[in-house]
């Protein structure tokens, strides 16, 4: 299931396909695919991907009846796509990618799953074609909830797991200090069915770390003259009660997160090295992509 936006132009317009490739191609978004007309948009730090096609143009009378008998406007064949049955956040990173291409071009959108004029090329306003793919979005997860067997997660949860995300690279770009910014994983649990919000804390190095409820703690230490390497799944509550007082506030404009900094660090070797493993990943659950949450399920 996929929400289809075709892209068009008013026949006064000077644009022309090459014109449209030619910005694809040098767009910071997209990447061009070996076929050469498919641009596909990825962020693996969120999961979240679109894609825009060149298709070939109609040549059948029924099909160029459809779309290619506009008095005042011409269509381009390129077409934007972007599957149902996914998060809200998918929306929210993805059109307005749309609408800058939209507005840099200036295009005529036929959308066909419009509910005012599903008709005729049109512009639309700022917005508009996000909060509509949610809406239809949220529809179609109620409807279709136990046949793509998706996993429900809040909208707050899954909301603020995207900002972050969203903002980690630039957040641990724009550091002054040698200190990780850790990335969120989710497990859904083999015993309760909750996903639950796992980081990863390697050997006790200085850490930013957002809302979790639990960490995967990696040790490296020596006993009886050997070195000893040990990871495995610990609560936070673990953690807040044995490590919390080396814990600070990072102020930024992401909110919630505590940092260890380098002085803290320094501290904590043996404190670190004896929380207790309470799981193994394979023992607790199962990895869940970002891509595969929803926010609303039947009532």
């Amino acid at each position: 299931m996929s929400y289809d936006l075709y892209f068009y132009k008013r026949k006064s317009s000077s644009l022309s396909e090459e014109q449209v490739k030619d910005y694809l191609n040098k767009s910071n978004h997209l990447v061009l695919e070996e076929n050469g007309n498919q641009w596909s948009y990825h962020n693996e730090e969120t999961g979240v991907y679109f894609g825009i096609d060149l298709n070939e143009p109609n040549t059948d009378a029924e099909e160029i009846e459809i779309w290619d008998s506009f008095e005042d406007y011409e269509n381009l064949n390129f077409c934007f796509t972007i599957n149902f049955i996914r998060p809200n956040f998918f929306g929210y990173e993805s059109f307005p990618i749309l609408d800058e291409i939209i507005d840099d071009l200036d295009l005529y959108i036929l959308n066909m799953q419009d509910e005012i004029d599903p008709d005729n090329p049109q512009k639309f306003e700022k917005n508009y074609l996000g909060n509509q793919w949610i809406v239809q979005n949220e529809r179609l997860v109620k409807d279709n909830f136990e046949t793509f067997q998706v996993d429900f997660y809040s909208k707050e949860n899954s909301d603020y797991i995207w900002n972050y995300q969203f903002n980690r690279n630039q957040l641990q770009d724009n550091l002054n200090e040698d200190i990780f910014v850790a990335g969120y994983i989710l497990l859904k649990n083999i015993n309760d069915g909750k996903i639950y919000r796992i980081c990863v804390w390697p050997n006790h190095i200085p850490i930013i770390i957002p809302p979790v409820d639990f960490i995967i703690i990696q040790k490296n230490y020596k006993k009886f003259f050997r070195n000893v390497e040990e990871s495995g799944l610990v609560s936070i509550q673990q953690i807040e009660s044995k490590l919390g007082k080396y814990f600070e506030d990072f102020e930024c404009e992401i909110p919630n997160l505590k940092v260890v900094y380098q002085e803290s660090a320094d501290k904590i070797k043996n404190e670190f090295n004896d929380l207790k493993i309470e799981s193994q990943i394979n023992d607790f659950g199962n990895l869940i992509s970002l891509d595969r949450l929803v926010n609303v399920k039947p009532q």
